[in-house]
């Protein structure tokens, strides 16, 4: 577990310094930086990133939104935690998908929390779905599922590395997957809630631009389960 402090206040910097350095986890690695740039130069030269971001917005120079839409291009599943003084940025950052947000002063109580609920996320993401095609076993990360696809007796599987069909049910495969990131949109579509970008009566809009349809039947719970993961996934520590 990779984990990078980007904070330009030496006295927060240096009080997660000593949260992590505490921490009886195993490991866990972390960096300090007083930077967006000195963060970013430091990825680019190691040719690295991090599991984990905990990134303050208001920075001299490329600031915490700026540094991390430079993230989000070249790591898509990093998780961002904003540390801020304000809640005002609340929505000034959800193109890039922040995890949390902890507000100054920051609490070890908070911190604890958000730490664990980001490894879950985590350990989470790197489960896998398997499935078989003629005797051969098959296994793709939930991270990199897009979304499932059902026609009659075969499902089709859309993910960020390719495309594969195989015999099964779409309620089988419901049933199989962590019902924390997947919701169904219609009779024959799961969707991977980390990859929606926005919701209509009648359709998903994934970030890659794909659209899934909503069915009438479930267009109220895709509204609802959306509006919880969202909840979740940015909430307040």
């Amino acid at each position: 577990m990779k984990i990078a402090v980007c904070e330009d206040n030496n006295i927060v910097a240096a009080y997660l310094e000593d949260y992590l350095s505490s921490l009886s986890v195993q490991n866990i690695e972390y960096e300090i930086f007083t930077s967006g740039d000195d963060l970013i130069h430091y990825m680019e030269q190691e040719k690295t990133s991090f599991n984990i971001f905990f990134m303050d917005i208001e920075m001299p120079g490329r600031n915490g939104i700026e540094t991390s839409a430079y993230i989000r291009e070249h790591d898509k599943n990093a998780l961002i935690i904003f540390i801020t003084d304000h809640q005002d940025y609340v929505y000034q950052v959800f193109e890039v998908l922040p995890f949390r947000f902890l507000i100054k002063p920051v609490q070890r109580e908070q911190l604890n929390t958000v730490l664990k609920n980001a490894i879950l996320q985590i350990n989470t993401a790197k489960k896998l779905f398997f499935f078989k095609i003629g005797k051969q076993q098959f296994q793709v990360a939930y991270d990199e599922i897009l979304y499932f696809e059902g026609n009659l007796r075969k499902v089709r599987l859309i993910s960020t590395v390719g495309e594969w069909d195989f015999y099964g049910k779409i309620s089988k495969v419901f049933s199989d997957l962590d019902v924390n990131l997947f919701l169904q949109s219609h009779s024959s579509f799961l969707v991977n809630m980390e990859y929606i970008r926005c919701i209509t009566e009648t359709e998903i809009t994934l970030t890659n631009g794909m659209t899934i349809p909503i069915s009438k039947k479930f267009r109220d719970s895709v509204k609802q389960r959306h509006m919880e993961y969202v909840e979740w996934r940015c909430g307040n520590g």
